[in-house]
């Protein structure tokens, strides 16, 4: 699972890096600062709660108070929080000094907000959503990164404050 994990993070971190071409703007893209970073598991290290960033462990607490199966990991620039609640996947990471730097959130379709969803089966109606990924950072809107299955291609799309921006396009093999 987690090798699973860290496979679709290092494809996000390729996806934002890459320069997709809109399907329709509004205003220029604004580029964002991306955070996401694959933690690996030879840099990655478990940990317990109390070996972190009290800052880090008060804003963890305040947002999330109802979740008992939290895991913890230390790697070297930064403290990584996963966890499960209500069928969404969590990743919350912290910097050094306990600073949040994003909450990454993975799910299905069925928890995307109803107009994005719309949107998304409007302009891509072969496709099925099959996960989403919603980055949320300090300062920026949410990122949504949606998954797209159809009969022969896959598609990664990402809306970012309002528009739809096509990532990658590839062939599904038989």
């Amino acid at each position: 699972m987690k090798k699973i994990f860290t496979i679709i993070f290092v494809s996000l971190t390729i996806a934002i890096a890459s320069n997709g071409q809109p399907l329709y703007k509004k205003q220029p893209s604004k580029e964002i600062t991306s955070y996401v970073i694959a933690i690996d598991k030879d840099i990655q290290t478990p940990t317990y709660r109390n070996e972190i960033n009290v800052k880090a462990v008060r804003h963890f607490l305040r947002y999330f108070d109802n979740v008992l199966n939290e895991e913890w990991y230390d790697a070297p620039d930064r403290s990584v929080v996963t966890f499960n609640n209500n069928g969404i996947r969590y990743r919350v990471d912290y910097d050094k000094l306990g600073s949040w730097i994003q909450t990454i959130r993975t799910y299905d379709a069925t928890q995307l907000p109803r107009d994005v969803r719309e949107a998304v089966r409007i302009a891509y109606y072969d496709y099925n959503i099959f996960q989403v990924q919603e980055v949320e950072m300090p300062l920026h809107p949410i990122n949504y990164f949606i998954h797209l299955e159809g009969k022969t291609k896959l598609i990664n799309l990402r809306i970012y404050n309002g528009e739809i921006e096509e990532l990658q396009k590839f062939d599904k093999s038989n």
